[in-house]
């Protein structure tokens, strides 16, 4: 142990570098993942939040309810609750619309219906949506961008009021009359889908069912569980966190092996005397992945402080966007972190632990 933190202290600089691609290693592990993982999350607490506990969509279409717009008719509100279990249905439009240079998703609603699902739009100032040029956005959204109550917007192509502001992660962050989102996107009639409530939690799967049953060309999604069918419908996800991840173990797994070989090969003669003096192999190779354990702990810490920092930066440069790093990847970033160091010492440990204490002290 004394002689992994000489060693160590030794090469300062060098030290260093190599906790420090680890930490930023790790760090870009954590940041990336915890964006993705936490947009999905976010965008599905707001969905769930609605209320209800069913969506109907177009056969084939996905998670992401902003992608399409008006693609069922509107008529199907009716046939929807003649359907056994159906309480209370409400079909939206979404869109999405560039405001101040960041997307949005819209949502198209009748206010009555919508608040038929589950709370509504829970307004903290203003009122309710009532006539054609009024939006209501969320407190989030008008916190980040300055909105306040009565001024005026230009989204969509036309000029709108705030005429309330919502709490926040409720649905989308902007709201118009579903009405008027039909006619400016020339759909009239067709919504994108539709948020169901059943009279009893108990009958949501055999409602779900009978929805598919007698409506052709149209799927269902529960409510419960949307955030995982989210990140499953997210093409390319896993693939994606598993490229990051193999790509920062081979980063830290490199640095460290690096570091260490380059050790090794400046102690060659300490290691000669070493091995002169009737130190043993297991002896060596310990010293060498103690050091490199060091090391890539030191690594893990600064790659959590880094990762504090992010998203610190994050939050403030970004409010809109949600960074959830969870203990299991912070877990995970750790035990990778410590793969890696052990992983980069094995040769690094062998190589030193082979060496002929003759050649190694006759080493310039």
């Amino acid at each position: 142990m004394r002689l992994a933190v000489a060693n160590i202290l030794q090469k300062k600089v060098r030290s260093i570098i190599s906790l420090l691609a680890v930490g930023l290693g790790i760090a870009l592990l954590l940041v990336l993942v915890g964006m993705t993982q936490g947009s999905i999350a976010e965008v599905a607490d707001r969905i769930q939040n609605v209320g209800g506990d069913i969506i109907v969509q177009q056969a084939g279409s996905t998670s992401f309810l902003a992608l399409r717009s008006g693609i069922l008719p509107e008529k199907y509100r009716e046939k929807l609750l003649e359907i056994p279990g159906v309480a209370a249905v409400s079909p939206v439009v979404t869109w999405t619309t560039s405001f101040r240079n960041q997307l949005y998703v819209v949502y198209g609603i009748d206010p009555e219906q919508f608040s038929s699902i589950g709370g509504g739009l829970r307004i903290i100032e203003g009122r309710t949506l009532q006539a054609p040029g009024e939006v209501v956005v969320d407190s989030r959204m008008a916190a980040a961008t300055g909105l306040e109550l009565g001024q005026s917007i230009d989204m969509l192509g036309a000029q709108f009021r705030i005429v309330g502001i919502a709490k926040e992660g409720i649905g989308a962050r902007v709201f118009l009359l579903m009405s008027e989102l039909q006619e400016m996107l020339h759909q009239e009639d067709r919504v994108s889908l539709f948020f169901v409530r059943c009279n009893s939690p108990d009958i949501v799967k055999q409602t779900a069912a009978a929805i598919e049953t007698n409506l052709k060309g149209v799927r269902y999604q529960l409510l419960e569980g949307f955030a995982d069918e989210m990140a499953r419908s997210m093409s390319g996800l896993r693939e994606f966190i598993g490229a990051i991840t193999v790509t920062t173990l081979l980063v830290s797994l490199l640095v460290i092996a690096l570091s260490m070989y380059m050790t090794v090969l400046e102690k060659t003669r300490e290691i000669g005397i070493l091995k002169s003096l009737g130190a043993s192999r297991r002896y060596i190779v310990g010293n060498i992945l103690v050091e490199s354990l060091m090391l890539t702990g030191a690594g893990v810490l600064a790659g959590y402080l880094l990762t504090a920092a992010a998203v610190q930066f994050l939050s403030r440069s970004y409010p809109l966007l949600t960074v959830k790093v969870t203990p299991f990847w912070i877990a995970a970033g750790g035990v990778l972190g410590i793969a890696a160091g052990i992983l980069g010492a094995l040769y690094p440990a062998w190589f030193a632990a082979r060496q002929d204490p003759v050649q190694a002290l006759a080493h310039e």
